[in-house]
């Protein structure tokens, strides 16, 4: 037996690593969710509470946080707790999951079709580049994992969910329909699209065995792994249902699921990938030399149709369960997703990485010389262009400024003790302060997210900062609702009104290339 295949995927994960784990802490430069989604699992480290003191006052987020599924701040607090915070530790965790994919994507390569389908996959997964990319590589896998969020831990599990189901159809295993559901389960655990997968499992079953699969048992093993790990995250919201239902309210737009208009709006001007106007102007706009994303636009379709015409030969039945979980999971990602962020899309990336690799493997073997002469080329065309952009994305962090120098430069402004409000991005180097988030006096001027909603002034007024940090982001928004036709003009009001009587001096302006412009104001007379 050739061992070829396990020296690429040795080969694979190495590679992975050496594009992933340089200057980690530096690039990209912090975004704004990444010290959001930080801040419950340093708590839960710290003082062994899951919430967030960025939002303290909105439906008790301090004492516990709903707002984001509990699997990955678990984890990252684990971490937090073993080896101490800071960039590092919290973008360990995505690069480990992205690790772990790697080896999923090739279990489930092998059960489709053995040990050179799991070696593609896991080459086209950290080399085929999908997005134009930005200031990073365009390849998902590679841009996902350096940035701290849940979503990359969905695959992950959705993907050894799926392993095992179809470890049960052929073992007719039952613990193996229980493990099904149990990574089932902590899929959606980690981000609530992970939930897809269940009626994924389900609809398979139903197809195959009609009404028996009420009386055969399979269906309910998969229940009841499922709802193992989700016993313990409905009894952690019911001791604070009220508080979960408010927190909720951030998200509500998302769940406007009895209007039809809003499934109409989600397929048709979705915010964000795979919604119908964002696919036409994207290929629309396509250069032909972007080899990566023409390989996944021509060739997934072309292996989901070549797998569901094979989908009475028994050999071809696991990847015919790939072909219609794919297809299933991109409906209901089109339907029922309001916001379509790129980020979501690594959750779909790896079932259309391993089609191709199938489709590839399944057209060499069948191919003549032309054939395969055509094939390498392009996997060789496939691999050049990912090399590229990823020494390009390297070349380009150098020059991207240190997160901890930045924010280092704006707590040397800031008098010790004091109550910061900045936005989310600039918390975990600033976390020595009592720190709150822009979006809580922001949000608190808001019905949609606010049972009782009160002006700027006074929102910011029951904080009682210290010092107030404005940076691009908040000067931009202000300036723009200084408009009267502005939809935020009361933010420009409000926010007037409470400069005219605290009184805000300005005692730092820190100029960057990377971060922009931070303006740190110092208010007078605070209230204690």
């Amino acid at each position: 037996m050739t061992r070829w295949p396990h020296a690429i995927l040795l080969l694979g994960l190495v590679a992975y690593l050496f594009a992933t784990l340089p200057r980690l802490t530096v690039f990209p430069p912090m975004g704004e969710d990444e010290p959001w989604i930080a801040a419950a699992p340093y708590k839960l480290a710290t003082e062994g509470r899951l919430g967030s003191d960025l939002f303290t006052g909105y439906y008790g987020m301090e004492r516990h946080h709903f707002e984001q599924m509990p699997l990955f701040p678990l984890m990252q607090a684990g971490l937090f707790r073993l080896f101490g915070v800071g960039v590092a530790q919290m973008r360990a965790l995505p690069v480990a999951c992205g690790l772990l994919l790697l080896l999923v994507v090739f279990a489930v390569g092998r059960q489709l079709g053995g040990n050179r389908v799991g070696a593609l996959a896991v080459v086209l997964m950290i080399t085929l580049r999908v997005t134009e990319g930005g200031e990073g590589t365009g390849i998902l896998l590679l841009d996902r994992a350096r940035i701290n969020r849940y979503d990359i831990a969905v695959p992950v599990f959705a993907l050894l969910a799926l392993a095992a189901f179809n470890r049960a159809e052929h073992s007719r295993g039952g613990s193996w329909y229980v493990l099904t559901g149990f990574f089932t389960g902590l899929a959606s655990l980690s981000h609530l699209y992970g939930l897809f997968w269940l009626p994924v499992f389900a609809g398979v079953l139903i197809v195959r065995h009609r009404w028996r699969v009420l009386r055969n048992g399979d269906l309910w093993l998969i229940l009841v792994g499922f709802a193992g790990p989700w016993f313990f995250w409905v009894g952690y919201i019911a001791t604070g249902w009220s508080d979960f239902v408010g927190q909720m309210r951030m998200d509500a737009a998302r769940f406007n699921l009895l209007d039809p208009r809003f499934y109409v709006d989600n397929v048709l001007h979705g915010d964000g990938p795979i919604s119908l106007d964002w696919a036409v102007r994207s290929i629309r706009g396509l250069a032909l030399t972007r080899v990566g994303t023409w390989t996944m636009l021509i060739g997934t379709p072309a292996a989901v149709a070549v797998a569901l015409r094979r989908a009475r030969d028994a050999s071809s039945r696991t990847v015919c369960v790939l072909a219609l979980a794919s297809l299933a999971q991109l409906a209901m990602f089109v339907m029922l997703l309001k916001v379509k962020s790129l980020n979501y899309m690594i959750a779909l990336w790896p079932l259309a990485a391993l089609l191709l690799a199938w489709v590839g493997i399944w057209l060499w073997d069948r191919g003549r010389v032309a054939t395969q002469v055509a094939l390498a080329t392009l996997l060789g065309l496939v691999v050049l262009e990912g090399g590229i952009h990823v020494s390009r994305a390297h070349t380009h962090a150098r020059h991207v400024t240190p997160y901890d120098w930045y924010e280092s430069e704006v707590a040397g402004c800031i008098p010790p003790g004091s109550l910061v409000v900045g936005l989310q991005r600039y918390w975990l180097g600033l976390r020595q302060y009592r720190y709150r988030s822009w979006l809580l006096p922001i949000d608190s001027t808001n019905p949609l997210y606010s049972g009782e909603p009160i002006s700027l002034d006074e929102a910011l007024d029951r904080l009682n900062p210290g010092v107030i940090l404005v940076d691009r982001h908040i000067n931009d928004l202000m300036t723009d609702a200084a408009r009267t036709e502005s939809p935020n003009y009361q933010l420009h009001v409000g926010f007037e009104a409470f400069k005219k009587r605290r009184r805000p001096q300005l005692t730092c302006v820190i100029k960057d290339h990377t971060y922009g412009t931070m303006q740190v104001y110092l208010l007078s007379d605070p209230r204690h």
